[in-house]
């Protein structure tokens, strides 16, 4: 290229061509540079878009169009547009375009295309620069795509979602949430505040809990929040509010969820209600079976002094629920004998309940024939089973039933399923367990079960005990159980004791032993304690 002054006139397009600054642009320069001449033919490219067209070298562009490398679509508009600049002079300046290439290959780019002027300004072809904006473009779509999911998501929430600005005005809405407002658009919100639409003490509250979230910066989560819907009613709802940052950690604004919490609530309000009613039907229910426990023993003989009376007793309960499942009664059959039942039905409350009530009727109702023992407890799975059959669940209770005879100094008893009983006879010394030999079933697991009676001495002097699981399946706190030879033992050292003392003692054995006031299981013991001879 020739050193020519200013003076000496305008240098020839192809010395421009060749200058060093040029060449300098073309070697380096990420963006793509290209000159075409009046036909749109390549007259020279820079490496950057020879690499683009997937040419090995710029010169092995020139003389070709974009038709040798872009789609025929592409290439036309390409075409059209740069002759438009040559007849009009007029550029086309960042304009993004989609190319697609021969291959199929997508890109985005960000052209700017003049008029290409020799030394007397006549136009001698085009250049242009494109710069790739593919992976602007490719996350731009991402992040719309990202907010049309998200707004979809947003708007099929049944939660009622908005978020509003450090002023406390809407600046975004979820349908439900506009529903809410009364409004059909999001125009229709946009940078009015809870005092628009809900004037008042309500309207007020929410911009006091606005205020909470946007001067402190704390979250406000889940309160229930109340206020009075068109219709009038009580409408309850869900609140979280959490402040809103932005990339710098700066506070602006909030996000906000409501969810309609109205039918949870009011039928939180129906259980308790329902609860109330309930606790008090089983308070009533409770009194009534205390007042069954709690009656005044039999004596004997009728109208002797309860001091002066051939049979004491004495009972301790302790029910883990407001109903337990165990009970006894003590029966006056005649001035000599003395019915003694212990019964342990399965589960607790209301069933259990229910299911001592009736019992206890069968068992009164029975009358002159309960002196058969094995009758009574024969009689009591008879009554069950009908319930086994009609709600085809398990329904079962171990029932003890025992006579004391006074004349005979005799215990003729019935044991279907129970713990067994235990009798000290004092003049022998010996422990002995009231239970048959092969056991027999619980009263509801098997219709028609022939119950057998047993017989064992009672005389006076003698001492009885009755109980349920709960006396010697209480446990220590390594897992022992209090266990029947512990029962036997404890019974063996009660020799002369009255069945009151007697009953104390086992319940401060137990506690004892376990560690605790409190038992696990329903507790039921009684005693009897046949008067001595020798005491007055």
């Amino acid at each position: 290229m020739s050193d020519k002054s200013p003076a000496s006139g305008p240098a020839p397009a192809a010395e421009l061509l060749d200058s060093a600054i040029l060449r300098l642009l073309m070697e380096t320069v990420p963006d793509r540079i290209y000159f075409k001449d009046l036909e749109s033919r390549f007259v020279r490219v820079n490496r950057a878009h020879a690499a683009f067209l997937g040419a090995a070298a710029p010169e092995d562009v020139v003389g070709k169009s974009d038709a040798d490398f872009f789609a025929p679509e592409h290439a036309r508009k390409a075409l059209a547009e740069e002759q438009e600049i040559v007849r009009s002079g007029q550029p086309v300046l960042g304009q993004v375009q989609r190319i697609t290439k021969r291959d199929g290959q997508l890109a985005w780019g960000s052209t700017t295309k003049m008029p290409w002027r020799d030394g007397a300004n006549t136009i001698i072809g085009t250049f242009g620069l494109t710069r790739d904006v593919t992976a602007t473009k490719d996350a731009e779509e991402k992040l719309v795509e990202e907010r049309n999911l998200l707004r979809t998501i947003i708007d099929h929430l049944p939660s009622r979602l908005y978020v509003k600005d450090t002023a406390s005005r809407y600046v975004l809405n979820s349908i439900a949430h506009l529903r809410q407002l009364g409004v059909a658009t999001q125009a229709e919100a946009l940078g009015r505040t809870a005092v628009d639409f809900f004037p008042g003490e309500r309207g007020q509250q929410a911009l006091a809990d606005d205020r909470q979230v946007l001067e402190g910066g704390n979250s406000l989560l889940s309160q229930e929040k109340s206020d009075f819907g068109s219709e009038g009613r009580v409408r309850w709802s869900l609140v979280t509010k959490v402040p809103l940052r932005d990339t710098h950690g700066q506070l602006v604004g909030l996000v906000g969820i409501s969810h309609d919490i109205t039918r949870r609530k009011l039928a939180e309000e129906e259980i308790k209600r329902h609860n109330a009613e309930m606790e008090t039907d089983l308070r009533m229910t409770r009194q009534v079976q205390e007042a069954f426990l709690n009656r005044a023993y039999p004596v004997f003989p009728r109208g002797a002094k309860p001091a002066e009376s051939a049979l004491r007793f004495a009972h301790r309960y302790f029910p883990t629920t407001m109903l337990g499942g165990d009970f006894y009664s003590f029966l006056q059959l005649s001035d000599t004998q003395c019915g003694v039942l212990i019964c342990d039905v399965m589960g607790h409350g209301v069933r259990a309940g229910l299911l001592t009530a009736l019992i206890r009727g069968v068992v009164e109702e029975i009358g002159a024939r309960a002196v058969d023992p094995a009758y009574v407890v024969a009689e009591v799975n008879r009554s069950l089973m009908p319930i086994v059959e009609e709600t085809r669940q398990p329904v079962f209770a171990t029932v003890f039933f025992g006579v004391i005879d006074l004349a005979t100094q005799t215990l003729a008893y019935t044991n279907g399923g129970h713990p067994p009983p235990l009798v000290h006879h004092v003049r022998s010394g010996v422990i002995e367990r009231l239970a048959p030999g092969n056991p027999e079933p619980a009263a509801g697991l098997l219709a028609g079960f022939e119950y057998s009676r047993h017989e064992c001495v009672f005389e006076p002097g003698d001492l009885f005990l009755g109980y349920t699981d709960g006396l010697f399946e209480a446990t220590a706190p390594d897992g022992r159980m209090f266990g029947e030879e512990k029962l036997s033992a404890s019974l063996a050292d009660c020799r002369g004791l009255s069945s009151e003392v007697v009953a104390d003692r086992f319940v401060e054995a137990v506690q004892a032993f376990s560690g605790r006031a409190v038992f696990d299981d329903d507790l039921c013991l009684v005693v009897i304690d046949s008067r001595s001879s020798q005491t007055g």
